[in-house]
């Protein structure tokens, strides 16, 4: 079942053509995660498009969708994954289709983030929030199963772009995020952006947190694991998401289409080292 939440005023605001510029150049996806492996083609330019933010938006900077970044501190500590961090966003996913993924063909789902593995993976590491920022949505599932009891709980104030929370890999039958969590910026530098991590573990951490729950860089919000359909390889899948209201039109797709999740690989590559837990 595919549900949407809806975000300020009527959700997914309208698309307009002001202030739009075009990406030159071509991005070579490097690597998939399990068996699949190929990126589809990739193509040249893209378009993005500024509607106008609401207000809670207005400071926000629209970052380039493929190459741009917003400052974060990394979620995890420092030599607890696997560096330098790999660029798969877009890269080739089995299943199905939803309304907000990235596609290489009409079929072919696409990667909408970046993977980071664990340097360990019988010793996972804790994911701290990468910037200051509230709850936006958090999901625990009583079991790694479709059928599993669905615990959703989101803002109403900065609810997140998407209803990940009932999204499901038909190829493995398996939820297709597992536990996750979603959290919108309030710095100053990345205001109304909406970070989204998942595959987390349901344990304490995540379940104590709730919506509007004010986070720093410096609050636990969860532990890599393996849930959803990365059962068996522990990974934090990581999405950056441009403000509510605004959207691009991602030209790397097949067919093109409009779109919120940028590629994070910038944003992750760039990020503050954390040394502390």
């Amino acid at each position: 079942m595919e549900r949407r939440t809806k975000t300020v005023e009527e959700g997914m605001h309208s698309v307009r053509g002001d202030g739009h510029y075009t990406e030159k150049g071509r991005r070579d996806a490097r690597i998939s995660r399990r068996r699949f492996l190929q990126l589809g083609a990739g193509a040249a330019a893209g378009t993005l498009l500024l509607p106008g933010l609401p207000e809670a938006a207005g400071a926000a900077t629209l970052v380039d969708p493929y190459s741009g970044s917003i400052p974060l501190v990394f979620p995890l500590l420092y030599g607890t994954y696997m560096s330098p961090v790999q660029d798969n966003w877009h890269a080739n996913r089995e299943g199905q289709t939803y309304t907000w993924n990235h596609r290489n063909s009409t079929s072919q789902r696409a990667h909408d983030g970046v993977d980071v593995f664990p340097s360990r993976p019988r010793k996972l590491p804790r994911v701290y929030a990468p910037l200051t920022g509230t709850v936006a949505a958090v999901c625990t599932r009583s079991s790694n199963t479709v059928g599993a009891t669905v615990t959703y709980k989101v803002s109403g104030k900065t609810p997140p772009p998407w209803d990940y929370s009932q999204a499901i890999d038909n190829v493995i039958n398996r939820p297709l995020y597992g536990n996750f969590v979603w959290i919108y910026s309030t710095d100053a530098n990345s205001l109304g952006y909406f970070v989204f991590f998942c595959h987390l573990k349901n344990e304490t951490t995540i379940q104590s947190l709730a919506p509007d729950q004010p986070v720093t860089a410096s609050t636990p919000v969860g532990v890599l694991g393996d849930t959803g359909n990365a059962v068996g390889a522990p990974q934090l899948h990581a999405e950056i998401h441009y403000p509510a209201g605004s959207s691009f039109t991602c030209s790397h797709c097949t067919p093109n289409r409009v779109l919120t999740a940028i590629n994070p690989e910038a944003s992750l590559i760039r990020a503050t080292r954390r040394t502390t837990a």
